[in-house]
């Protein structure tokens, strides 16, 4: 999920750089402007782009800062920003996150980050340490699968400008709030986020227990390849669609990518089939079914389908649109119907019609690859990802008694140290079970024994039978103060609805 945080001038205030590097670039220059509060400030910027009422400027460190073409009181045409180099960019992280809690590892062009959640043990310093060339390694692989794409599909690029930051966080709460603040709030619930790629900071942001696949860092590498090679620009007004669609043709299994745009990605390919609340005219028209918790899921196999479908059977089309859609300048807005007009200038066919071929073209290529399109029915084991923890749970409902019953066990996917965890199961009837965990090693697994799911949620409940539960993992290192109010019987009580 690519972040299109929406212009505010907020929305870049806790992610400004602490410091600008001097000399020269084009087009730089010093602006003094006054802020939010009141104060008066003075940078050393280049002016990206002016309009809507504002202007882009991009800083040393390739964040973007956005201010109201009002507030701004003084320009002076001056050199510089030089672009802060990796290790540069190192140190300002490790300035702004504290040198306790942060790591980083460089591998040119990319800075791997490690946010932690607290200080680190000494005998977790090489774990930590490998976790980040591992990142950086496959960041590296990721960057060679998309230079290889568009140099098939005749796409012209330039090498990165900026150090390209990845920021991989060890808690989920450190990881929602630094959300929070790099969207502006203006996309997905940041709970419901395991990565994203900024346009306004330039960074790519992901839970530590994403690198365990590297589903969610492929994905929000892609869009960081995509702005960073000038494919197109931040901040232009390229279809969401299309930023979408590129970026779930890559997949990776254990680190390595298997599939590109080109071939057809299984998941995708169902969730396209299957998807029956809007169409594909609707979709590219409206950025917004990519925004809301609900339909996002579907429109992400939308637009894998009609990508795939451009990538594969109209390719010389397909580069016509790209050209169309990278002369788009930052601050551009454009109309629904000038985005058909694009689409169908370049394509010269209309996405109605495209929509009604993709089913039949993908069958039969499905057939050329032996690639099966029918999910696989769904186990009897519920498996939940959440919090470092990996929680496998049988549930039986016992019709008799009108309870549920449940067990399973926990394994603590932490690659850098143990963790203190409580597990709690939660029903629509406003009830729960869960389990505590003091103390469980990297990669270890601890049972989560059999109990009827009884105890009383707060704010109460349905009554009758539960229907439907939701496993949710609360996690924390065994030296906090947390873990600490665990061992003394103060477990957190769900609440209903919440």
């Amino acid at each position: 999920m690519q972040s299109r945080t929406r212009i505010r001038a907020a929305a870049w205030t806790g992610l400004a750089i602490l410091a600008v590097m001097g000399h020269s670039i084009a087009r730089a220059d010093h602006f003094t402007y006054v802020d939010e509060e009141g104060s008066e400030v003075r940078i050393e910027a280049r002016l990206v782009a002016s309009g809507q009422g504002v202007h882009l400027l991009e800083l040393a460190d390739g964040q973007y800062r956005i201010v109201p073409q009002g507030a701004v009181m003084k320009r002076e045409l001056s050199d510089g920003p030089t672009p802060l180099t990796e290790e540069q960019m190192a140190a300002t992280l490790e300035q702004r996150f504290g040198a306790d809690h942060f790591r980083s590892y460089i591998q040119k062009p990319f800075v791997m980050g490690l946010v932690l959640g607290s200080p680190l043990p000494k005998s977790s310093e090489l774990r930590a340490s490998s976790l980040m060339k591992k990142g950086a390694r496959f960041m590296t692989s990721v960057a060679a699968a998309f230079v290889d794409f568009v140099g098939d599909a005749q796409i012209k690029i330039t090498p990165p400008r900026h150090p390209l930051v990845v920021l991989i966080f060890e808690t989920d709460a450190d990881f929602e709030a630094y959300a929070e603040e790099a969207t502006g709030g203006g996309s997905l619930s940041a709970s419901r986020i395991s990565g994203f790629y900024s346009g306004l900071t330039n960074f790519l942001a992901i839970r530590l227990s994403e690198c365990n696949t590297f589903d969610v860092p492929l994905h929000e590498a892609i869009h960081q390849q995509v702005y960073n090679r000038n494919v197109f620009q931040r901040f232009a007004p390229v279809p969401h669609w299309f930023d979408e669609g590129i970026a779930t043709g890559f997949e990776a299994n254990n680190g390595r990518i298997t599939v590109s745009p080109v071939k057809i990605s299984p998941r995708y390919a169902q969730q396209a089939l299957a998807s029956d609340n809007f169409d594909w005219k609707t979709m590219a028209a409206n950025d917004k079914v990519f925004m809301g918790d609900v339909l996002a899921g579907e429109a992400y196999g939308q637009a894998w389908g009609l990508h795939w479908l451009l990538v594969t059977k109209y390719r010389d089309q397909y580069r016509a649109y790209v050209r169309i859609l990278s002369a788009k300048q930052p601050l551009e807005v454009d109309s629904i119907e000038q985005r058909q007009k694009d689409f169908e200038t370049a394509i010269q066919k209309s996405i109605d019609e495209l929509e009604a071929e993709f089913p039949t073209y993908l069958s039969a290529s499905a057939k050329r690859q032996r690639i099966g399109l029918t999910a696989p029915k769904p186990p009897g084991i519920s498996v939940t990802t959440d919090n470092l923890a990996r929680v496998e749970l049988s549930a039986v409902s016992l019709v008799d008694v009108g309870q549920l019953k449940v067990e399973g066990k926990l394994v603590n996917l932490s690659p850098l140290r143990s963790m203190s965890f409580h597990v709690t199961v939660e029903t629509d009837a406003g009830t729960y079970a869960d389990w505590w965990i003091d103390d469980l090693g990297i990669s270890r697994t601890a049972p989560l024994p059999s109990q009827f799911v009884t105890k009383a949620m707060r704010n109460g409940g349905l009554p009758g039978q539960s229907r439907t539960f939701r496993v949710r993992v609360r996690s924390t290192t065994p030296d906090s103060p947390e873990a600490e109010r665990w061992r003394k019987g103060e477990l957190p009580i769900p609440s209903f609805g919440g």
